[in-house]
Order: structure tokens, then sequence, then C-alpha cells
């Protein structure tokens, strides 16, 4: 790792004529990251940079740059990309700050963080697609929930379950991919959670992370902020933040959607999403030997045990997940800490 910091260190200072530097001060490591992405901030003599390490040759170091491009052209504030090497993975970005959201947001500012949240989202959610962004199909929506199994309830857990569990799960999937599916379809940022959302200069907020723009259900995104991890919410805000959502969506395709339905969307759009990330975070911790993460578990799955048992096709679910999973979760978790 110090060898590629030394890299990005030469070819960022290899930069510096074309973005207006002529030295470097320092390259200090920002947070740990989900992805495989290494983050530093550059102190130039000209101010600062983010410098990025990722995997060389990766067709997601080009679509970070024609991401940006293209939501920056659309008026959404994502980091503007200023250079970039995608053959060796590096790329220097503008930098946000580091006001993240996820650590700014508390009683005084949530509601506030909240809209301003839910108008981003209304932004992003009437750009038209380009033609080659990547449309999420009901066989990606499944493929993505079967990370739970894989990866949390086999590799994790070590949990043993039935023939009948594994047929109740299988038709579970299809449930709700099902009705995710049926949903109205717009652009997504697919991870739009407030960790990876800045609070910029005159309360503006940043966008983080947009490499896996999609065409996909509207309340994707919509979920990551209103069943956040770290900030749950009452009912009766939820409700009021879903009536504030509806009226930023007068005037566009998504309109004639009622409160009602609203909120079943957003549940099953919650649990593709919620399986999925019981999946990815047991992979972070196993395969990539990144563990900050695992504290999130509990909450992702109090998510589901309390949604799920709103719908009676999912109820068997539900009890399979407080039977089966919660206590194993809770011993293994206990364990590890």
């Amino acid at each position: 790792m110090t060898e590629m910091k030394d890299d990005l260190l030469n070819w960022a200072l290899m930069q510096g004529s074309s973005l207006g530097f002529k030295n470097i001060e320092s390259l200090q490591p920002l947070r740990e990251q989900a992805s495989l992405r290494r983050y530093f901030r550059i102190q130039t003599d000209r101010g600062t940079k983010i410098g990025v390490i990722s995997e060389p040759n990766s067709k997601q170091n080009e679509l970070f740059e024609i991401h940006s491009n293209f939501l920056r052209k659309n008026s959404i504030t994502v980091p503007k990309v200023e250079g970039f090497d995608h053959q060796k993975g590096f790329m220097i970005l503008e930098d946000f700050g580091d006001k993240v959201v996820q650590l700014e947001i508390n009683e005084e500012n949530k509601e506030f963080l909240f809209k301003k949240s839910l108008k981003k989202i209304h932004q992003l959610q009437v750009i038209k697609p380009p033609a080659d962004l990547l449309k999420l199909s009901a066989e990606m929506l499944k493929q993505q929930m079967c990370l739970f199994e894989e990866w949390f309830l086999i590799s994790f857990l070590g949990l043993d379950y039935s023939a009948n569990d594994k047929k109740m799960l299988n038709d579970s999937w299809q449930l709700i991919v099902k009705e995710c599916s049926q949903q109205p379809h717009v652009m997504c940022h697919f991870d739009f959670e407030f960790r990876n959302l800045m609070l910029l200069e005159k309360n503006e907020i940043g966008i983080l992370d947009f490499q896996d723009l999609c065409f996909g259900p509207y309340a994707i995104d919509l979920v990551s902020i209103l069943k956040d991890i770290e900030n749950p919410l009452s009912h009766e805000d939820l409700l009021n933040y879903l009536k504030f959502y509806m009226e930023g969506i007068k005037g566009n395709k998504l309109e004639e959607l009622k409160l009602s339905d609203l909120e079943k969307d957003l549940d099953f759009a919650g649990f593709q999403r919620q399986f999925r990330i019981l999946g990815t975070l047991s992979r972070l911790h196993l395969r990539d030997k990144k563990s900050f993460r695992l504290k999130d578990l509990k909450q992702t799955l109090k998510y589901l045990q309390t949604d799920l048992k709103k719908y009676p096709a999912l109820k068997e679910l539900a009890t399979f997940l407080t039977e089966k999973v919660e206590p194993k979760l809770i011993k293994i978790l206990r364990n590890i800490s």
C-alpha cells in the first residue's frame, strides 16, 4: 500500500502544471470506505485535492468519470474529476471537505438535512437517463439479494437451515423482486445514504460514490435516506417526510403516487436493499477484511423484522429472521467484539 501511495504522489505531482499547483506538501489518508478505493487528501501549494487509488484497468474507474461529467452537466453537485489515469487506477478529484452528513446530523438540524437530501432525490429522479445507463433488471435485483444467503447466512452466521426454509426464501425473493420491478423506474444513485452526502458551503448537499448510477425502482434511493441505519425515524416522522417527498414530485411521472403506494413501495425497496446490505457487509468483513460496518447489521435486520410482518406472504420470513437469524447474529457479534 505504501508503494501505491508513493506512486499516487509521484503521478499527482506530474499533474500539477495542468491543475494549477507546483508542490505537494502532504498526502493524508481519509476515512475507511466500503469500496476497494482508497482516498487521500492532497495538500498542495494552491489548496487541497482528493487523490484516489482504485483497481487498475477497471471499467468502474471510467464509469466514475463518465457519471461525474453527466451529473455535473445536469446540475447535480458531485466532485469534478480533475485528473485521471484509468490504467493505473489513479484519479484527482475536487475536494468537498470533511462535513459528512452522517456525522453532522443531529436533533437540531435533522429535519433540515432530511429535506435537503430528499430535494436532491427529486433532482436526480427527473433527469433523463443516457441510453447506455445500466438498467436494473429483475434478475439483477434477485442476484443482489442472494448475497444474503451466500455471505450472511452461510459464510458469516454459519446457519443451518432446511429445504423448506430455502424454498421460503426463494418465494420471498420472487415477491420482493416482482413488487420492486413494478415500481416506476427513474435515475438512481443506488447508495444514497448519509455517509455518501457532504454538507458544503451555503448548506448545499454534495453527493459522493455515484459509480453505481443506474435506472431502477424509484424507492431505492428514497429508502436509503428514510430508513437510514443510524437515524431510524418514528412512523409519524416517516409519513411527514413521505408527504414532503410527494410535494416535490408534482408535475412529473411519479405524481400519481398515493401515500399508501409510497409506504408499500418504500417497504419493498427496503427489503431488497436490506437483504443486499446484510450480504455485502458480511462479504466486506470476510473477503475484504473490513469490519467497520458490522455494527450496522443489527439495525438492518431490525428494519426487516419490523416491516416484513406487515405483509401476510412475508410473515414466515419475518419469523425465520427473529427465531433463527437474530439469536445467531447476536452471539457472533458478541464474540467478535
